[in-house]
């Protein structure tokens, strides 16, 4: 059997099939294990994407981290008041050079480090940007409603020829969706809690929507596709999918609109 393997060049060709152009916008979220076998791994991704849109360009992917929240992995209801108190005073909180991205893969984990790459001072929910223009998207990203209207992903939505790139991944990863239900009149709330302003920072609690679970998204990008909105293809092993940043939102924001608003559930 003869072996598949992937390369810049076998990846670029791949971009310009799926619809991508120099001067586009991608925001992106992937799976290197979905891709595959790569020379180069996600240093030769990473390269793809930004030479697929050239200097006009401009690549973005989520850099949310963790170094903001008290330790998932460890357990409150075992503690004391006085441990809780040690632990908060030890989290280390936000810096925009050093907290790795959490969750988000080893794409996007090398993009963060990327020469030129620049990343919101979001505490949580930072983004990353390499392009024409990038700061222009990043300078103002509000503490609360982090996917929201003031923040690099509602601003995104005005750039020309904005995509959204799912490169292995399903609807259930698609960041612009939490975007989509900020704007919603009837959305899903939460409170999130993360030490604001570095290791001597302070606690602090922030409206925001809430997490999906599954519940609404895939459904959501389901019925996006069937509107023909959205283009799909290979990008080395993984399945993608490719379609207008803005026409996704502005989709999605009606559709959980009216789904929220049935179901009354806005938890």
């Amino acid at each position: 059997m003869v072996a598949v393997f992937h390369t810049q060049t076998s990846l670029l060709h791949d971009l310009f099939s799926l619809g991508v152009h120099a001067g586009d916008g991608l925001f992106v979220h992937g799976s290197m294990t979905a891709v595959d076998a790569t020379v180069g791994g996600a240093r030769t991704i990473v390269e793809s994407l930004l030479r697929a849109v050239g200097g006009t360009g401009l690549v973005g992917m989520p850099g949310f981290s963790s170094d903001a929240y008290f330790p998932a992995e460890i357990d409150k209801s075992r503690l004391t008041q006085d441990q809780i108190s040690e632990i908060e005073d030890a989290v280390p909180g936000f810096d925009v050079a050093k907290s790795p991205t959490s969750g988000m893969g080893i794409i996007a984990e090398t993009f963060r480090t990327w020469p030129g790459t620049q990343r919101s001072e979001h505490p949580a929910v930072s983004i990353c940007l390499n392009g024409e223009k990038a700061n222009d998207f990043l300078k103002e990203h509000s503490l609360a409603w982090a996917t929201g209207e003031k923040t690099p992903l509602g601003k995104l939505r005005d750039r020309h020829a904005m995509k959204i790139l799912l490169i292995g991944v399903g609807w259930n990863r698609c960041s612009a969706l939490h975007t989509a239900e900020s704007f919603a009149q009837h959305k899903r709330t939460k409170t999130r809690r993360f030490k604001n302003g570095g290791p001597n920072g302070t606690w602090i609690e922030t409206p925001d929507v809430a997490d999906d679970m599954n519940r609404l998204f895939p459904a959501i990008g389901e019925a996006f596709e069937k509107t023909g909105a959205v283009s799909f293809g290979k990008f080395g092993g993984a399945e993608c999918k490719v379609c207008d940043f803005r026409s996704l939102v502005d989709f999605a924001s009606d559709w959980i609109d009216c789904a929220n608003k049935r179901s009354g559930d806005l938890s």
